[in-house]
C-alpha cells in the first residue's frame, strides 16, 4: 500500500497531553470566558492547547516557527478536524496572548484551577483524599530582547531587580506560584520585576482564601519571607499557616543560641525537636526548634573555610588596636578585652605589652636634655580559635525554627508538611526549563509576557496532574509501569512521555480509499492509556 505524502507524523506523548488537557475542561472554559466573536478555524482554547503541546513537547523550538514545528505533528488528531499546521501561526498565537492579557491571566488561571479541582474531586479515575496544604513561593524570570515598555495599560512592569538567578544585569518579571502538596499549581500571579516577596506572599494567601471555598482545613505554607509582623497581624486567625522563622528576629536568634535544650527525637532519626509557644506579633503560635544532623554535616564543610577566611579579616581588624597608643597598660588590656568580648570565637595568646616614650609637646625629633617625655603603651597578641565556642557554632548550624498558628500540630507532622515546600520549588525549576524559550516577537509588551507566564503554569498543571493521576491509579490497582531499569509505582511524567516517543501516525492508500494506522503503539502503551481512560485513549485509537 502506498503512503499518502506527508502523512507520516508524530503523536508520541502528545496524546497524553491533549487528553489530560481535555479532561480538565481547560479548552472549553477558555472558549467560554474569552470566546472569538467572528468566524474562525482555531478558537482561543484550541490555540492554548497547541501552545501546551509545544511547551510540553520537550524540543528546542521557538514560537515564531510554530507552523514548522507542527509539520511533523498529527494536528487534526490532536487539535481537531480541519486544523492544519498553516493555521498555527504567529498571528493566531499573538491574538490569543492579547485576549488572555485583556481578560487578566491570574483571573483566567484561577477559573481554570477551580474547575480542575472540582473535576479531580468528582470524576474518575481517582479522588483526592487529603486535606490540602498549599505552598506559596515567588521567583524571578529574566527577559532578553526588546519590548514596548509604554504599551497601554500594563499588567506588570519589566524592570531590573533582585534576581534569584543572580542576573541583576537583565530585565525581569516575577511570579507568585501556589501549589498543593503534590506540586499541582492552584494559583499564579505575574508580578513586576521589583515586587516585594513579603507583600506578594501575603497577597497570594489572601487571594487563594477568597477563591477557594471549602469545608476542609487548609494550611498555607511559605518560607521565611512571609514571616513578618505585618503579615501575621494581617492574617490573624483567619487561616492556618506554617512558616520558617527567620534567624534575624531577636527571639529566634536567642532560641537558636540557647544551651541546655532537652531535645526530643523525631520519627525521622536525622532530626530532633524542641517545642515552645510564642506570642510573636501578638499572634498565639507554636514554635518548634529542630536540629538536623544532615544539615549540620553539610554546613560544616563550608563553615570551616568560612571561619578561616573570617579569622584573616579579624586579624587585619585587630591591627588597628595594635597600632593604637594607650596611656597605660590597663587601658591597653581593657581595649583588647572589649574586642574579645565581642568575638567569642577566639582566645588571645602570646599577649605582649611594650612601651615607648614620646615628647610631651607632640613634636617630632630628638628630645632636648631634660625635656619632659610621655610614656605610651602598645599591645599585641595572636588569635586562636575558642574550641568550645566553635563547637557550639557548629551545633547551631543544624538548627532552624518552624512556626504555625495551629498549636495542636505535632513536630513530626509540622516538619513533614514544611518539607513539602520542595513541591513549589520544583515547579519553578520546571518553569525555568529551556522548553520555555519564547520568541521575542511574542514578548513585545509586558502584557504578553504576563499571558505567557500563565501558559507556562498551565503547562505545569497538565504535567503534574498527569503524574499525580497515574501514581494514584497504580497505587490503587497495586500495579507498576516500566522505569529505566525496573518496574515502578511512582513514575515521573517525563518518563511516561519518554515511553511514547516512537508513536506515529501514517495514512495509506487502499483499494477502498484511505486508511489511518498508528505505529509503535505497543501493548505496554495501551495499558498506560487505559489507566487514564477514554479521554486519552481516543487520541491513539
Amino acid at each position: 500500500m502506498a503512503l499518502v505524502d506527508g502523512s507520516n507524523v508524530t503523536i508520541s506523548h502528545l496524546g497524553l497531553v491533549a487528553g489530560v488537557y481535555d479532561s480538565l475542561g481547560i479548552g472549553d472554559l477558555i472558549d467560554e470566558l474569552i470566546p472569538k466573536k467572528r468566524h474562525h478555524i482555531v478558537s482561543h482554547g484550541t490555540a492554548v492547547k497547541a501552545l501546551l503541546l509545544n511547551s510540553l513537547g520537550f524540543v528546542e523550538r521557538r514560537l515564531y516557527i510554530m507552523p514548522d514545528y507542527f509539520d511533523d505533528i498529527a494536528t487534526e488528531r490532536l487539535l481537531g478536524q480541519g486544523i492544519h499546521p498553516e493555521h498555527l501561526n504567529e498571528s493566531l498565537f499573538g491574538e490569543t496572548l492579547d485576549a488572555i492579557a485583556r481578560f487578566n491571566p491570574t483571573k483566567l488561571f484561577t477559573a481554570i484551577s477551580l474547575t480542575m479541582m472540582k473535576k479531580l474531586a468528582s470524576e474518575p479515575p481517582v479522588k483526592p483524599q487529603e486535606s490540602p496544604r498549599l505552598h506559596h513561593d515567588t521567583s524571578s524570570f529574566k527577559v532578553t530582547g526588546e519590548y514596548d515598555s509604554d504599551f497601554g495599560t500594563r499588567l506588570i512592569q519589566i524592570v531590573r531587580g533582585h534576581s534569584k538567578d543572580h542576573r541583576n544585569d537583565l530585565n525581569q518579571f516575577a511570579m507568585t506560584l501556589v501549589t498543593n502538596q503534590h506540586g499541582i499549581p492552584v494559583f499564579m500571579e505575574p508580578l513586576s520585576g521589583n515586587a516585594s516577596d513579603k507583600k506578594s506572599l501575603l497577597r497570594s494567601i489572601q487571594a487563594v482564601r477568597n477563591n477557594l471555598v471549602t469545608d476542609q482545613r487548609i494550611y498555607h505554607i511559605a518560607d521565611s519571607a512571609f514571616y513578618t509582623k505585618l503579615n501575621l497581624q494581617t492574617l490573624g486567625t483567619q487561616c492556618y499557616w506554617i512558616s520558617h522563622v527567620p534567624n534575624t528576629i531577636k527571639e529566634a536568634k536567642t532560641l537558636i543560641h540557647q544551651e541546655g535544650i532537652t531535645w526530643q527525637p523525631c520519627t525521622d532519626e536525622r532530626y530532633h525537636s524542641y517545642e515552645l509557644t510564642s506570642e510573636y506579633a501578638g499572634i498565639p503560635q507554636k514554635w518548634v526548634l529542630y536540629h538536623s544532623r544532615d544539615q549540620q554535616t553539610r554546613s560544616e564543610k563550608k563553615f570551616t573555610s568560612r571561619i578561616e577566611k573570617q579569622r584573616k579579616n579579624d586579624e587585619t581588624a585587630l591591627k588597628k588596636i595594635f597600632a593604637h597608643e594607650y596611656a597605660c597598660e590597663t587601658d591597653a588590656r581593657a581595649e583588647l578585652e572589649r574586642w574579645f568580648g565581642k568575638h567569642h570565637r577566639y582566645l588571645p595568646f602570646n599577649i605582649q605589652i611594650t612601651s615607648k616614650n614620646h615628647r610631651a609637646n607632640g613634636k617630632k625629633g630628638r628630645p632636648k636634655n631634660g625635656e619632659e617625655l610621655k610614656e605610651v603603651f602598645l599591645i599585641s597578641c595572636k588569635l586562636m580559635f575558642n574550641d568550645e565556642e566553635v563547637r557550639r557554632e557548629k551545633e547551631r548550624l543544624g538548627r532552624f525554627i518552624l512556626a504555625t498558628n495551629d498549636c495542636e500540630i505535632d513536630p513530626d507532622t509540622l516538619l513533614d508538611w514544611y518539607k513539602e515546600q520542595g513541591a513549589v520549588e520544583r515547579g519553578f525549576r520546571f518553569l525555568k526549563d529551556n522548553s520555555f524559550h519564547i520568541s521575542e516577537i511574542f514578548l513585545k509588551n509586558p502584557n504578553r509576557i504576563a499571558a505567557v507566564s500563565m501558559l507556562m503554569v498551565l503547562s505545569l498543571m497538565v504535567y503534574t496532574v498527569t503524574q499525580w493521576q497515574i501514581r494514584e491509579i497504580l497505587r490503587e490497582q497495586k500495579t507498576t509501569v516500566r522505569d529505566v531499569k525496573k518496574q515502578t509505582a511512582k513514575p515521573t511524567t517525563k518518563r511516561i512521555y519518554h515511553l511514547f516517543r516512537r508513536v506515529r501516525q501514517i495514512e495509506e492508500v487502499t483499494d477502498t480509499g484511505f486508511k489511518c494506522r498508528i505505529l509503535n503503539y505497543t501493548d505496554e502503551l495501551q495499558d498506560i492509556t487505559r489507566l487514564f481512560g477514554s479521554g486519552v485513549e481516543k487520541y491513539y485509537a
